[in-house]
């Protein structure tokens, strides 16, 4: 595998703006992992992209994205 390749075992994001910094985190290897084990790969986008990746990563995984709005009135009185 090369460098920054192999599973993702963290992320942690940044607000840029107009642009978001995505931190990867992956290993090569199996656990128990040291910190030299850790690779980490920088990835700048837009926030459109951004938004692409996720809807992306929900459709794949066959997830529903969050809603925007909390619950209705009427879903909360019939406790949905």
């Amino acid at each position: 595998m090369e460098r920054g390749s192999g599973a993702l075992v963290g992320w942690t994001s940044q607000d840029l703006g107009p642009r978001l910094a995505l931190k990867l985190e992956t290993v090569q290897k199996p656990p128990p992992h040291t910190p030299d084990d850790v690779h980490t790969q920088l990835v700048l986008m837009d926030k459109n992209q951004a938004v692409q990746l996720a809807n992306y990563l929900f459709r794949v995984t066959g997830q529903t994205p969050p809603s925007r709005r909390g619950r209705s009135l009427f879903d909360r009185i019939i406790g949905r």
